[in-house]
C-alpha cells in the first residue's frame, strides 16, 4: 500500500517550524514501520526567484521559507508541489481550490507516477486544508482518508457558514474518518447532522524518549534553565493563546503566592502570542516565581518535562492535548480540565486529575493539595506512565489500526 499523506504543517529546519507537525511525522514513521510505503506533500504558493519576488509581499514571504519542491526529514520523503499564485490578482484566472487541485494533479503527472486506485490512497489531516485533498483525490480517482484532531472541528466548523458547509463536504465524503478522539468523532457527526462511521486512532507516546530521567539528569537541566533545584516544579506547555487557559493558570498561581506556598512554574508558549506574559505575570507579582520560555526544541523537549513535579494544562477546548500525553508517559501528575478526550486517557484520580475548564478557583485548590502532597504526585504520575506504556502505546502500535483500515479500504474487505 502507498499512502499519499497531507498534513497541513511538518517540521522545517527554519526559527518556530522545527517542531510544527511534530505528531503528524511520528505517526507518518510508525505507519512505515507497519510496512506502509508513505510520501508526504504540502502544496505551496509558489514565487517567482529573486529579484521578482520583491514586487510582492506574499511572494516575498514564501521565499524566505525557500521551500524545496522536494526534501527528507528523519527518512520520511517530504514534496511541496507549487499552487499557481500569480500576482496582481487580475491575472489569476482560478479560484485557489481549483489552483490547489491542479498542482496536486500536477506532481503526479510531472513526476511520472503511475497511481493504482487498488494500492494508493491520499491520506490527509485537518478538515480545512483536507477539503481540497479530498477533491484532489477524487480528481485522481483515488479512495480519500481524513483525520480530524480537535480544532478542526470543535472550531472551524463555526467559523463562518462557508466553513460548516465545507466541513460536512469533507466529513461525508470521506472514504475513511479517523478522530484522535471518541469526543471529536461525535462532535464531527453531531455538527454535520450525519450517522457517519469513524474509528479513533489514538496520538501515540514514544515512551522510551518521553520517560522519567536521572536525579543527575534533572539537576543538569535544571541548572541549564535556570530553574531552582530545591522547589516543587509546575509545568504548562501550549499556544500563546488565551482558549489555553493561560489567564486561569496566572491567576491560580496568584492565590498559591499569596498564601506562601513554596512552587516554582515554568511555561513553555508557542505560536503568534494572544498573551502578553510579562505583563501578565508582573501584575500579578509572579515575577520572581515564574519562567516562560518561548519553544522549546522536539529532541529536548522530554529533559523539561523531567524538571516538572506537576504538569497543568488549564485549556477550554481541546480534541486530546499531546502534551498531557507526553506529561502521563514522562510519568508526572497531570492536572488538565475535563475537556474534548481528556476523561478518555486521564481516569481522575487515578492516573491524572481533571478539574472544569474557566474555573481558576478550582484549579488552585488542585494544584494546593499536589503541592502539598509528594507521595500523592508520585503515585499519580507512575500511574500515569504504566498506563501509557501499558495500554495506551508508541506512534507504531496505535498506527497498526490506521493501516488495517486503508489496508482493508483498498482490498474491498
Amino acid at each position: 500500500m502507498r499512502i499519499w499523506a497531507f498534513p497541513y504543517i511538518y517540521p522545517y529546519d527554519f526559527p518556530g517550524m522545527k517542531s510544527s507537525g511534530i505528531f503528524a511525522h511520528r505517526q507518518y514513521k510508525g505507519l512505515i514501520k507497519n510496512g506502509a510505503e508513505l510520501k508526504a506533500l504540502i502544496p505551496m504558493p509558489w514565487n517567482p526567484p529573486f529579484p521578482f519576488y520583491l514586487l510582492h509581499e506574499e511572494w516575498k514571504q514564501f521565499a524566505k521559507y525557500n521551500f524545496p519542491k522536494k526534501r527528507v526529514y528523519e527518512g520520511v520523503e517530504m514534496y511541496h508541489p507549487r499552487v499557481a499564485n500569480m500576482r496582481p490578482n487580475r491575472f489569476v484566472k482560478k479560484s485557489y481550490e481549483e489552483r490547489f487541485i491542479d498542482a496536486v494533479v500536477n506532481f503526479f503527472k510531472d513526476n511520472k507516477i503511475t497511481l493504482d486506485p487498488a494500492n494508493d490512497i491520499i491520506y490527509s489531516q485537518w478538515t480545512p486544508n483536507s477539503y481540497y485533498v479530498q477533491k484532489a483525490a477524487h480528481r485522481l480517482g483515488l479512495k480519500s482518508a481524513i483525520l480530524c484532531i480537535g480544532d478542526d472541528v470543535i472550531l472551524f466548523p463555526n467559523e463562518k457558514p462557508e466553513s460548516l458547509q465545507r466541513f460536512m463536504e469533507t466529513w461525508t465524503g470521506a472514504d475513511l474518518r479517523f478522530v484522535v478522539a471518541d469526543y471529536v468523532g461525535r462532535l464531527a457527526n453531531k455538527t454535520a447532522g450525519a450517522d457517519m462511521p469513524y474509528d479513533v486512532i489514538m496520538m501515540g507516546a514514544e515512551y522510551e524518549q518521553f520517560k522519567p530521567g536521572t536525579v543527575e539528569e534533572i539537576l543538569q537541566t535544571k541548572k541549564a534553565y535556570n530553574i531552582p533545584p530545591d522547589k516543587p516544579i509546575i509545568l504548562t506547555i501550549g499556544t500563546a493563546s488565551k482558549r489555553k487557559g493561560w489567564i486561569e493558570l496566572f491567576d491560580a498561581l496568584e492565590v498559591l503566592k499569596q498564601q506562601n506556598v513554596d512552587f516554582f512554574a515554568v511555561g513553555i508558549h508557542t505560536g503568534a502570542h494572544e498573551i502578553d506574559f510579562a505583563s501578565e505575570i508582573e501584575k500579578r507579582g509572579l515575577s520572581s516565581c515564574f519562567l516562560g520560555m518561548n519553544g522549546v526544541p522536539p529532541e529536548t523537549l522530554n529533559k523539561i518535562y523531567n524538571t516538572a513535579d506537576i504538569f497543568c494544562l488549564p485549556t477550554h477546548s481541546e480534541g486530546m492535548a499531546n502534551v498531557v500525553i507526553e506529561a502521563m508517559s514522562s510519568g508526572l501528575a497531570v492536572l488538565t480540565t475535563d475537556v474534548g478526550g481528556h476523561n478518555e486517557i486521564v481516569n481522575n484520580g487515578v492516573n491524572g486529575i481533571l478539574v472544569p475548564a474557566h474555573n481558576a478557583e478550582v484549579l488552585a485548590e488542585k494544584l494546593l493539595a499536589l503541592l502539598k502532597d509528594k507521595e500523592r504526585r508520585e503515585t499519580l504520575g507512575a500511574a500515569a506512565r504504566t498506563f501509557i506504556v501499558n495500554e495506551w502505546g508508541t506512534f507504531a502500535d496505535t498506527s497498526k489500526l490506521l493501516y488495517s483500515k486503508m489496508s482493508a479500504l483498498l482490498s474491498g474487505k
